[in-house]
């Protein structure tokens, strides 16, 4: 089944995240999650880069692993979640880009959904 339709972001508290890691006081971090269906089927191979919500260079790229989640470590703040590359026999079903929050202990997630073959 194919899901048709767009997600922008979803924020959501992910305890204690996909590293566990101690983490650094006024730190936090993103996780990014792609996935395709109705069944939420896990999409491996997405390229993102992340950004400052206030515009410059790339901080980070980070690539979906087989879980279709990658997470990593940030200073608290506001980011831009960017799709810049899909994967092979996959098209971006929702906005390329997701607006995020980092804070202590919440994992905020910019979620990207797909159409794949």
């Amino acid at each position: 089944m194919v899901f048709v339709g767009s997600v922008v972001a979803t924020l959501a508290a992910v305890s204690g995240g996909a590293t566990s890691a101690a983490r650094v006081p006024d730190e936090g971090a993103v996780t990014v999650q792609a996935v395709t269906g109705l069944d939420r089927i896990p999409v491996t191979g997405v390229v993102t880069g992340v950004t400052s919500c206030a515009a410059g260079p790339v901080l980070a790229t980070l690539t979906t692993g087989g879980d279709g989640t990658v997470t990593s470590s940030f200073p608290d703040g506001c980011y831009q979640v960017e799709v810049t590359a899909v994967p092979s026999g996959c098209q971006l079903a929702s906005d390329a880009y997701a607006q995020v929050t980092v804070a202590p202990d919440v994992t905020p997630v910019a979620e990207f959904w797909f159409r794949c073959a």
